[in-house]
């Protein structure tokens, strides 16, 4: 999938985290809600993007260097940095650091993992839509999965950015 098609899901998946988060945070102002609301949509349109930080062509390796050239180097593409257990480690590392706020800090921190989540597995789901899969089982087996066989930066683009914004006017109704 190309930059396009994953934002496309990105946001796709911090809308989603926003409907359901919205039911459980308490009555606020209409600017903390607009705040909260950039603060989860930045972190699932970050996180669209970051598990290409191994591929120094993609636009995030691009933007980070030094990070992609090393993790690519090291790691390879659709490796370790595209599987789940890469998620929910970067996710609970980043709350573990968060409780060490206090305040506004904390609850914007934690709306912001929970976005950048969301947006990784968006990110995870499109790859597994790819020929090449994802190594979804990783470390128990290094076999890719996928759930489609389209060729990146082809139809399945296409299909998957239509795809999201039918599913983004579901989400607002």
């Amino acid at each position: 999938m190309n930059k396009p098609a994953h934002l496309m899901g990105g946001l796709t998946a911090g809308i989603a985290v926003l409907k359901n988060i919205e039911s459980t945070v308490p009555q606020i102002g209409l600017t903390d809600a607009m705040v909260s609301g950039g603060v989860v949509l930045c972190g699932a349109l970050l996180g669209s993007l970051l598990p290409d930080i191994d591929h120094r062509n993609s636009y995030i390796g691009r933007k980070l260097k030094v990070a992609s050239f090393i993790i690519s180097k090291t790691l390879g593409h659709r490796s370790v940095i595209h599987t789940p257990l890469v998620i929910f480690a970067f996710s609970a590392l980043l709350y573990f650091f968060s409780k060490e706020l206090t305040g506004q800090s904390q609850v914007l921190s934690s709306y912001f993992i929970m976005g950048l989540s969301a947006g990784m597995w968006s990110h995870l789901l499109l790859d597994m839509m790819t020929r090449r899969g994802i190594p979804l089982l990783y470390p128990i087996t290094k076999k890719s999965f996928r759930i489609a066989n389209f060729k990146g930066g082809g139809m399945g683009d296409t299909i998957s950015i239509i795809g999201c914004a039918i599913l983004i006017v579901f989400l607002l109704k």
